[in-house]
């Protein structure tokens, strides 16, 4: 039963920096990320992360080495985040698991209990809010990123629902418009007629 609500989150641009780091001990929390999540795991939404990491293809590190950043980076954070669901490849590589397609995101529904229709990507590329629209969600664009640049954000803006300029803001759209949707089920709760006992 898919009942789970996700928000999935990119890494590099939207939750760490730098965009092209040369090791793993480079990167560093977008300033804010961190509440921002929080946030989201106590409204009850699940955080899967959801990476393109060309450097593992590149031998810069490996997907193990990766994983073991992960999961001690938001530990010592922490943040139950979800995954990493990872694609290892370079950029001009064609693959089923590279942005905006959907393989990652459904797989992580299939683990995690997901309904996709109402869930949420944050990230900093056309791509990340393009998957959304893919699986039938609702993408977030954030400027800390690739979408530092103008040209970016254009490319992007048709299928972004919302342009922010960090992941505080885009999590503060996400929130409030989960809190309108919850006020209008209780609503609804209460204007149905009782059932017969």
């Amino acid at each position: 039963m898919k009942t789970h609500r996700a928000v999935f989150l990119d890494l590099n641009g939207t939750l760490v920096l730098p965009l092209k780091q040369e090791s793993l001990d480079e990167m560093t929390l977008v300033p804010g990320a961190d509440t921002a999540i929080a946030r989201l795991l106590t409204f009850g939404l699940v955080c899967p992360v959801v990476t393109v990491q060309a450097r593992i293809e590149k031998g810069l590190f490996t997907e193990a080495e990766f994983r073991a950043w992960f999961m001690s980076f938001f530990s010592n954070l922490g943040l139950d985040v979800k995954g990493p669901y990872i694609c290892p490849h370079k950029y001009n590589h064609v693959c089923p698991c590279q942005k905006p397609n959907s393989l990652l995101y459904q797989q992580a529904a299939q683990e995690l209990g997901l309904d996709l229709s109402r869930s949420y990507t944050i990230g900093d590329s056309p791509q990340d809010v393009q998957a959304a629209c893919r699986f039938g969600g609702t993408g977030c664009l954030v400027r800390t990123g690739w979408a530092a640049q103008d040209q970016v954000v254009e490319k992007a803006r048709a299928s972004a629902a919302f342009i922010g300029d960090t992941i505080a803001d885009a999590v503060q759209w996400i929130l409030s418009k989960e809190r309108d949707n919850r006020e209008q089920r209780n609503s609804a709760d209460r204007l149905s007629p009782a059932a017969d006992c």
